[in-house]
Order: structure tokens, then C-alpha cells, then sequence
């Protein structure tokens, strides 16, 4: 188990006030220290702001980049690695924010942001869809291989204090919570022929003993500076094999990620994070992203992994499309057809979930990625279907 993110919810203030971000730095680097001596390792440090349109709704375009890029310098010259800015609604904010997302992206390289699908208990408007989609595609064309949608993912349902990006956002007094890389939790509880029910137990009580003495060492650092929000226990992969969640799950002895009882295993990994006694917070669900996850990689070489399977895995399980290539050249309405269907389920269900696609210019149907990034596996594109 890593510690994937400590992650500081802070609002920036109006003008920028570095000394917050300052203060935020400081308290990082204190309780990473204490992590480390601890035994954790932790790979990363970020910022939340409250939704950007909040404060910087009645600024120029000119006037909210140049914001942004000060933020992101201010970050990076207080150790703290990524920052996002959080969601805006394209239904409701103003209009030429929505537009400069894709220049948000471009001209940064730490900054995250989202826009939101639909309002919670609402039906999706296909406009939003359609919206987002386009937006997806602007950032696909204008940043290299379209690496730019890792920081951009359509969202609903999601609230404050997700320590996980681009879903990230904060709301009211200084807050910091965690993010996790704990597939080999879910490894060490799962045996070859264990009853799912068996299993689901055995996570509970490892999920417990692996996690809570980190969420002691947090609760000792809650205080009036900063408020502890809680673990997010989503167990995510790594690019490793040791840390891949569809090994993990393969372990049970139902074959292969992606064939018939990938569900069921699903279904009972998050009803373990559910029954915890931990200070959740977040998605607490199970993380899925194809192209951080090694096992996710081979299956889907393979021709076991569909969009459409992964979707139906996140009606019992976690947090949608994570990391999704796709073909350069898909088209609007394939975008906005699969956002909708996310929509539908986070709608029915009243769950959160997201939605990261990676178009890749000049990338087919089935041919590999050719991504440079320590985090990423390189996989086959895959197909709208």
C-alpha cells in the first residue's frame, strides 16, 4: 500500500494569496515526513481549490488564465505537485470560462480541472453531453497525443473532499484528505476458490488493519489549520503487476478480467469499503483505469475488455471510465453517447462517477498507445462499443 495523494482542499483567494498556498505546502511536507517515517511511501502532493468559476466567474478569459498559470507556479514553488481547480457546469457557469478549458489544459502541465454531466438527481441535457464531448476533442487536438485529457474528465454526482483527480474540489475551511494505491490489499484477501462472501469478510478486516494506523497518524495532524476529511479507500492499481487490481481479482479463480464473474468480484469489493469502520471519503468505490493497470493492459490486448463491459462493472462498483484510449478520429456523437450513458447510471443510482476518455490523434482501433509517462502502461486503442 502507497499513499497516492495527500491532498489539501484550499481556497486561493481573490487576488491569489501565495501565503495560503504557502501554509498548505508546509502542513504537506510535515505530514508526509511523518508518513514516510511511518513506512508509507507517498508519491504525490495536491491542491483543491473550490470550483474555479466560484471566483473567477466575472473575469476575463485573459484575466482567468493568467490566474491559473500564477497557481500553478505558486504550487510548484511550495511542493506541491498538481492542482485542480475543480468542476464547472456547462448548463450554468459563464459561457467563455467553459470555452477556455481546453487553453486551461494547453497551457499548463499540473493543472486538473472537470465539468459536470448533470446536476445531481437530474437527468442529463444532451447539450452538456455534446458540450463535453467537444471539449474532450479541442484537448485531444492540442496537446500531444492528446496526453491533455488526463487532466480533464466529464463528472456527476461528485462532491468535495475527493482526494483523487480531476474530480477534485474543495468547500469551506482548510481540509486535507488522502488517496490511496492499495490493489495489494484486495491481492492479500483473495484465495483460489474462496466463497465471495469469505472474501468480502477478509477484505473488511484487511482494509482495517493495513489502513487504520494511517488514519491515526491523519486524525493527529486534524486540527483548526487544516480539517481531516477522510481515506478514500478505493483500492487504486499501479503500473506494476504487484499492484494491479485485475490480478488482484483474477486470485479469486473466476478467469480472467473482463469474462463472465469480473462483476460479481466488483460488486463485493465495494461492498467491503462500504462496511469498513475507516473515515471514508470520496469515491471509496473500485477503480478501474485501463491505462494505469497492467493486468487492465493485457486483458484488453487481448480482446477481453470492452467500454461497454467496464461500464457495466461501474453500475456495481466505483467511479465510471478511467483513463479510456480511444481512436483519434471518434466522432462527436460516439463521445456524447458514452457520456450519456455514464450520465444515466450515475443518475439512476445516485452514485458518483466520472468519466476520463484519451482520444489519441492519429491512433486507430487497435493499435498501442505510445505514451511516456511513468504511470501510464501502454495498451490498444479501444472501440466505442
Amino acid at each position: 500500500m502507497k499513499v497516492r495523494a495527500i491532498t489539501l482542499g484550499v481556497d486561493p483567494g481573490l487576488p491569489l494569496q501565495p501565503d495560503r498556498i504557502a501554509a498548505a505546502g508546509r502542513f504537506a511536507s510535515s505530514l508526509r515526513s511523518e508518513c514516510e517515517a511511518a513506512g508509507l511511501e507517498v508519491q504525490t502532493v495536491r491542491l483543491a481549490t473550490p470550483p474555479f468559476p466560484a471566483f473567477l466567474g466575472d473575469r476575463t478569459e485573459a484575466e482567468a488564465l493568467g490566474f491559473v498559470t500564477d497557481l500553478e507556479a505558486c504550487c510548484q514553488a511550495n511542493g506541491i505537485e498538481y492542482c485542480s481547480i475543480g468542476p464547472i457546469n456547462p448548463e450554468r457557469d459563464p459561457e467563455h470560462l467553459f470555452g477556455l478549458v481546453p487553453r486551461l489544459i494547453a497551457e499548463t502541465s499540473t493543472i486538473f480541472t472537470s465539468a459536470v454531466l448533470a446536476e445531481t438527481g437530474r437527468p442529463l441535457r444532451r447539450s452538456s453531453a455534446r458540450a463535453i464531448g467537444q471539449t474532450i476533442q479541442t484537448i485531444a487536438q492540442t496537446t500531444a497525443e492528446g496526453f491533455g485529457n488526463l487532466r480533464f474528465a466529464a463528472v456527476l454526482n461528485c462532491g468535495p473532499h475527493i482526494p483523487f483527480f480531476p474530480a477534485a474540489f474543495h468547500h469551506g475551511q482548510p481540509a486535507f484528505c488522502l488517496a490511496l494505491e492499495a490493489a495489494d490489499i484486495v491481492a492479500a484477501a483473495a484465495q483460489p476458490g474462496q466463497e465471495l462472501d469469505d472474501f468480502r469478510a477478509g477484505l473488511v478486516g484487511e482494509l482495517e488493519r493495513r489502513i487504520e494506523p494511517l488514519q491515526q497518524l491523519a486524525q493527529r495532524h486534524h486540527g483548526s489549520d487544516f480539517v481531516f476529511r477522510g481515506i478514500d479507500l478505493s483500492p487504486a492499481p499501479g503500473p506494476g503487476p504487484e499492484a494491479s487490481i485485475a490480478y488482484a481479482i483474477e486470485r479469486l479463480g473466476l478467469g480472467r478480467f473482463g469474462t463472465p464473474g469480473t462483476l460479481a468480484v466488483a460488486a463485493q469489493i465495494t461492498a467491503a469499503l462500504k462496511e469498513t469502520r475507516l473515515q471514508a471519503c470520496g469515491y471509496s468505490g473500485l477503480m478501474l483505469p485501463v491505462l494505469e493497470d497492467v493486468g487492465l493492459a493485457e486483458r484488453n490486448n487481448q480482446g477481453v475488455l470492452r467500454l461497454s463491459s467496464l461500464l457495466s462493472y461501474s453500475a456495481v462498483c466505483g467511479t465510471g471510465l478511467d483513463t479510456i484510449p480511444l481512436a483519434g478520429d471518434v466522432s462527436l456523437d460516439q463521445l456524447a453517447a458514452v457520456l450519456s450513458d455514464v450520465a444515466a447510471l450515475g443518475w439512476k443510482l445516485a452514485k458518483p462517477l466520472s468519466a476520463r476518455l484519451l482520444p489519441i490523434p492519429g491512433k486507430r482501433v487497435g493499435e498501442t498507445t505510445r505514451f511516456d509517462f511513468a504511470y501510464f502502461v501502454n495498451t490498444r486503442v479501444m472501440a466505442v462499443d
